[in-house]
């Protein structure tokens, strides 16, 4: 099964999906996490200073790196009946439908759950978040970021609705 984690960014999606992954004995990719991992350490000095994007050229391509090497992993999990929970690339019906052709693909379940909740609750938590850097920060998002991921966020609606879990927070 693969459980799909999509939301605007502070909904709580890796909150959710940490407890998705609990529940079903399930292994969790957030994509965040890997960036931050990997490549966030070697990001040019003063990036989250450049416009967004500067900001956003310098993290697609990496961004692609971190799908590509969750995916091959995904797969060999998936072969060996395990459960997966991808946090992140759920941004828009694309996003989620190559993931939807995937699951179908590799003759798995699928399953969209929807985290949401209200702008002004959301950046509240992601400025404290950026202040703690408790367990789910793994990036700092600045206000642009904030602003600039609102714009291109798309919520599930007509068909994604059939069968979605959906969770306001």
């Amino acid at each position: 099964m693969i459980h799909l984690i999509c939301g605007p960014i502070g909904a709580g999606k890796t909150t959710y999906a940490k407890e998705i992954a609990k529940v079903h004995n399930a292994i969790r990719f957030s994509e965040d996490e890997w960036l931050s991992k990997l490549f966030v350490p070697d990001a040019p000095e003063g990036l989250l200073s450049e416009p967004m994007q500067v900001v956003g050229a310098w993290a697609i391509e990496k961004y692609q790196r971190c799908r590509g090497q969750i995916w091959l992993i995904s797969q060999q999990l998936l072969s060996q009946n395990i459960d997966i929970v991808l946090d992140g690339a759920a941004a828009n019906k694309q996003q989620r439908d190559l993931i939807r052709k995937k699951a179908f693909d590799h003759n798995t379940d699928f399953q969209l759950h929807y985290v949401t909740s209200d702008s002004k609750t959301r950046k509240s938590r992601v400025i404290e978040r950026n202040k703690t850097q408790g367990a789910t920060y793994s990036l700092e998002v600045t206000p642009d970021m904030f602003s600039h991921t609102e714009k291109f966020f798309e919520p599930p609606q007509g068909e994604e609705l059939d069968g979605i879990i959906t969770v306001n927070t």
